[in-house]
């Protein structure tokens, strides 16, 4: 599948593979009210993006790096101190990760400093790579805006600002990379959805890095994730559930927050930091349908397509999407899983 190559986003006109274990079904966004029902349960990730991708050096060595913050950890969404993160050697986005020399060494206690207002200080080291830091700075949302760009790849085009990376739901910015298969969706839309009887429902979830260039590292995805499920929104999943209405995830990860906050069959309010990995074998308990967009094979993503409706499914839904044109990747076209 060819990766969509802009930001440039086609809304209601961005097409919808529909999998059913039926023949596949092409559709586009805005034909979605039509494939739900009255007392249905939409749920949506309200996380924001932040801009993650940080230019630095470290403070022992002076040697320069790029810092890709991989996953929020908590302990709430008013603070932004602490995170998962990989170091790749220096360079932009146009030069694959793979591609590019290796990071320079870190040690605990090492400080990784991005400007005069915004450092970072090395918690652990795992993979070498791989790291948690702290950040230190006396203005830290505004320092992050003001040094982080956004995550991108270089399949793009040209550079991503940050309202590039934002869904109409977005809130505290918790995701590194965004919650995508958000993005097609209007607020026309939305309202189109109450009006046929459709509710919507909210949980908050800090989407991770999706990719880092080496099949080593992208075997460990997704990392530790922190997430939330509100009180009320798990009593509207409980309920949809007990009357036998669709509950429909928007997105792998409102699907993965709410398999994590399952207990015995049901939705608990809960929050913190998930290590649940979607995998062919897991009992989806928590959604009837899922929306998400279109990815690569082999990726932690597919997994949790195949898990929700079998790789067979799935791969004969994609050989027909890819003879029809559609594009893969956050800012593609999107799939719905009903399977």
């Amino acid at each position: 599948m060819n990766a969509a190559k802009t930001s440039k986003r086609n809304l209601n006109d961005t097409k919808l593979l529909i999998l059913s274990g039926k023949s596949p079904i092409h559709a586009t966004v805005g034909d979605i009210p039509g494939y739900l029902n009255s007392g249905d349960l939409f749920v949506i990730n309200d996380s924001g993006t932040l801009p993650s991708s940080f230019k630095g050096h470290v403070q022992r060595t002076g040697l320069p790096l790029e810092l890709r913050l991989a996953s929020f950890q908590g302990p709430n969404v008013h603070s932004l101190q602490s995170w998962l993160a990989f170091s790749f050697g220096a360079g932009d986005w146009r030069i694959p990760t793979e591609k590019r020399g290796p990071p320079p060494q870190i040690f605990v206690g090492d400080q990784i400093i991005f400007g005069n207002d915004l450092s970072a200080e090395v918690i652990q080291v795992q993979f070498e790579c791989l790291v948690q830091i702290r950040f230190v700075s006396d203005q830290l949302e505004k320092a992050l805006y003001k040094y982080g760009r956004p995550i991108q790849y270089s399949y793009l085009a040209s550079d991503l600002k940050i309202w590039d990376q934002q869904t109409i739901f977005s809130g505290s910015p918790i995701s590194v990379e965004p919650p995508s298969a958000g993005f097609p969706f209007t607020w026309e839309t939305i309202f189109r959805l109450k009006a046929k009887g459709i509710q919507i429902a909210s949980i908050t979830h800090g989407s991770g890095i999706s990719s880092t260039g080496s099949k080593h590292l992208d075997s460990l995805l997704p990392l530790a994730e922190w997430y939330e499920v509100p009180p009320e929104t798990a009593d509207l999943v409980n309920y949809a559930k007990k009357k036998g209405q669709n509950v429909v995830a928007l997105g792998t990860t409102v699907l993965r927050a709410m398999e994590s906050a399952m207990r015995n069959g049901r939705l608990v309010a809960s929050s913190g930091l998930t290590l649940l990995k979607i995998i062919p074998g897991h009992k989806v308990q928590s959604a009837t349908s899922l929306f998400t967009g279109i990815h690569e094979l082999g990726t932690s993503h597919m997994e949790i397509l195949n898990a929700f409706c079998g790789r067979q499914i799935i791969e004969a839904g994609y050989q027909e999407a890819k003879k029809r044109g559609y594009l893969a990747h956050e800012y593609g076209d999107l799939s719905l899983l009903d399977c």
